[in-house]
């Protein structure tokens, strides 16, 4: 799978390519929202995801994946919210995803050790916290457990 077919925003015109059908129609049934607003940091998560054949739909900020998961809600499993985002915290975001999809698993994502802040996540329906920097390893274990469970 290439980078593009991953990341559809990748800028670099190298990595654009249409899609053929059967991979638009793979990527377009991703069961993981991965909001994060550092483009590197979320391209390195989207690939890392793709390794291991789990699509995923990025967003830059909370009010984005509000945006894309409502009219979808159903194909989402997964989430992975980072909590400080411009706009809407992560926390709050989630929060908001849940109340559309009570079953959507929440995991925040966070450089910052505060456990008022962990407690408010767990309190919003978050049921892991990685805290930055993890190893992208951990991170893909995290996904596939909870996409395959």
């Amino acid at each position: 799978m290439s980078l593009a077919a991953i990341d559809p925003s990748v800028e670099n015109s190298k990595f654009k390519r249409t899609l053929p059908t059967d991979e638009r129609k793979n990527f377009m049934t991703a069961s993981v929202l991965l909001v994060e607003d550092d483009h590197d940091f979320a391209t390195s998560l989207v690939i890392a995801l793709g390794l291991i054949d789990i699509d995923v739909v990025r967003a830059e900020s909370a009010e984005r994946a509000l945006e894309l998961f409502a009219p979808e809600a159903q194909r989402f499993r997964l989430v992975f919210c980072d909590i400080k985002l411009p706009g809407l915290d992560g926390i709050s975001c989630l929060e908001k995803l849940r109340a559309l999809k009570p079953d959507l698993v929440g995991v925040v994502m966070t450089g910052f050790r505060d456990e008022a802040l962990f407690e408010r996540a767990r309190n919003a329906g978050a049921v892991d916290i990685l805290l930055k920097p993890f190893k992208m390893s951990s991170f893909m274990a995290l996904a596939k457990k909870y996409i395959e469970s």
